[in-house]
């Protein structure tokens, strides 16, 4: 068997109107198809809210390596495949990570020897994160960087998304995750099930939060 981890990640924010769910399901099957045929794609993960609860997905896109995760993010295909999704559901927030999550958690590794986190739980974790951290952007300052131009917008947007997960949240996470993130084998098998039940709770927390204070 040959494992291949990906280096290069994309995280995408969208919020999605219940009754455009099937119709933006179907739009992802398409563009990660067309994803598929650039070299380097490893895989495509799909964070839908809640069941029943808030519209934002979390779609997280990635490559070998970053020039392989740009000439997809450049191309004319996805600008394509965006254009329908903008015309459909609207806009979307974009954050790419060149070396994948790795450097997020690679203090869990420093003077063991632990290997990297598996990448669905660093995904689990960096999307615990990035949650709340859209969430409260997009409830403020989002409405006073909207004048800007959604050029201008998003570009801030992202640039203080990325700086909060950097230096707040994701040391935090690292710490309060540290042993779930590193555990493995059949003895940490509870400690696993224990701690993606938490996040699970800890998101759907979060969920009716941000639901009853934004509607």
């Amino acid at each position: 068997m040959e494992v291949r981890i990906a280096r290069a990640s994309a995280v995408v924010s969208q919020r999605v109107p219940p009754e455009r769910e099937e119709w933006f399901l179907a739009w992802q099957r398409g563009v990660s198809a067309a994803a598929e045929t650039f070299a380097g794609f490893r895989g495509t993960d799909v964070f839908p809210p809640a069941a029943g609860s808030g519209e934002l997905w979390i779609t997280v896109i990635h490559f070998d390596t970053p020039d392989q995760l740009e000439a997809w993010l450049a191309s004319p295909v996805r600008a394509q495949w965006v254009e329908k999704l903008r015309e459909r559901i609207g806009d979307f927030e974009l954050a790419s990570f060149s070396r994948g999550f790795g450097p997020w958690f690679s203090c869990l590794r420093e003077g063991t020897d632990h290997a990297a986190p598996p990448g669905w739980k660093m995904a689990l974790v960096v999307l615990l994160g990035l949650y709340p951290t859209v969430m409260c952007l997009t409830l403020f300052p989002g409405p006073f960087l909207s004048p800007l131009g959604l050029a201008v917008s998003m570009l801030l947007g992202n640039a203080m998304s990325i700086g909060i997960l950097q230096w707040g949240v994701m040391p935090l996470l690292n710490v309060g995750f540290g042993r779930w993130l590193t555990t493995s084998g059949p003895a940490g098998r509870r400690t696993t099930v224990w701690g993606v039940a938490v996040i699970a709770a800890l998101l759907g927390g979060l969920v009716l939060f941000f639901r009853a204070v934004a509607g």
